[in-house]
């Protein structure tokens, strides 16, 4: 797992290389006329990509998306209205049945298919009018790391394709925005001892980082067997905080930003009720009411935050793992490719 997160920088830099022209050029006539909206379809990791995708594409282009409920497509199978829509299918194995069954429906329906895979052999290609390819080479740890970033790159790239305004130079950042995420990792295998025996914790975040709390949250599940929830920090204020105990780690993604105010008022607020809460942050002010924190050396656009983010979360559930004396590759009933309907 260690190793397929250092290899992110590289990876991305051969996916933007390889696709971005080819897809700039696919999309073109959706910037001309664009569509009425997109659909968005993916499990576990993949759903966290296509959540980030939404914030990307509703904000830059304007265009409203909706998550597929996979199972109308699989168990209560409907007509669906998708003339002239898109449909985007995210899976990392392009093998997840019921994702590529719903690219197939939407194709059928009048949607103009895009699959986001690293198979170009797999099912999903082949139901999808075009292919993104992730280029993340084969991926042998269970926890997906470098295919959930190549996942987030793909989504930056076909924003900036339906015409969002991603200039190139926000784009030719990511992999340096990886790198000194990367170079994080002593001060993060610091921080994991601390929570070697925590039996539950929630992920916050706002914006586009709401993906980011999700998708640790995960990975803490499945490396670190924590019982973990993502959510969005406002969310967590309607119901969720009551949870909360003294011994109940809060983990919250804070880059500088529009959320930025919330996040830090929030800290403050859990800070003065005893509660424990680490930040992965840009921005010192929410450190001050942290017990535990670390500060990415670096500034980065808010839209593209969630990849360098992602990348320290990830850093952290595997260190954890580490220090739980836990295999981080190969979780226990857990294998590479699942197959739902």
């Amino acid at each position: 797992m260690l190793r397929e997160i250092h290899e992110e920088p590289e990876r991305v830099e051969a996916l933007i290389a390889r696709e971005s022209g080819p897809l700039n050029r696919a999309l073109a006539r959706f910037r001309e006329a664009r569509p009425p909206f997109i659909l968005v379809a993916g499990r576990g990791t993949s759903d966290n990509a296509a959540r980030y995708g939404r914030y990307l594409i509703e904000h830059f282009v304007g265009i409203p998306i909706s998550g597929a409920a996979l199972s109308l497509f699989t168990l209560y199978p409907a007509p669906m209205h998708l003339r002239g829509a898109l449909a985007i299918g995210l899976s990392q194995s392009g093998e997840s049945t019921d994702v590529v069954r719903a690219m197939a429906a939407a194709k059928r329906a009048g949607a103009f298919a895009i699959a986001v895979t690293n198979n170009p052999g797999s099912s999903l290609a082949d139901a999808a009018d075009y292919t993104v390819l992730l280029h993340a080479k084969k991926e042998r740890a269970v926890a997906a790391t470098k295919t959930y970033t190549a996942q987030q790159v793909a989504m930056v790239l076909l924003c900036r394709a339906l015409g969002g305004n991603m200039p190139e130079s926000d784009i030719a950042s990511i992999p340096e925005a990886i790198q000194r995420a990367l170079g994080c990792e002593e001060a993060i295998a610091q921080l994991a001892p601390y929570y070697r025996y925590a039996q539950r914790c929630v992920c916050l975040a706002r914006g586009f980082n709401y993906s980011t709390a999700r998708e640790i949250a995960l990975k803490l599940m499945e490396t670190c067997y924590i019982g973990s929830t993502g959510m969005s920090a406002a969310d967590f204020l309607h119901g969720p905080i009551a949870f909360v105990e003294r011994d109940t780690p809060i983990i919250a993604f804070a880059p500088h930003g529009p959320t930025y105010r919330f996040m830090v008022d929030l800290a403050k607020r859990l800070h003065g009720q005893g509660v424990d809460l680490l930040a992965f942050t840009n921005h010192d002010a929410i450190l001050r009411h942290c017990a535990l924190g670390l500060r990415y050396p670096g500034k980065f656009r808010e839209g593209i935050s969630p990849i360098p983010m992602a990348t320290l979360g990830q850093l952290f559930a595997c260190h954890l793992a580490l220090v739980r004396g836990l295999s981080p590759d190969a979780p226990r009933r857990l294998s590479k490719v699942t197959r739902t309907l």
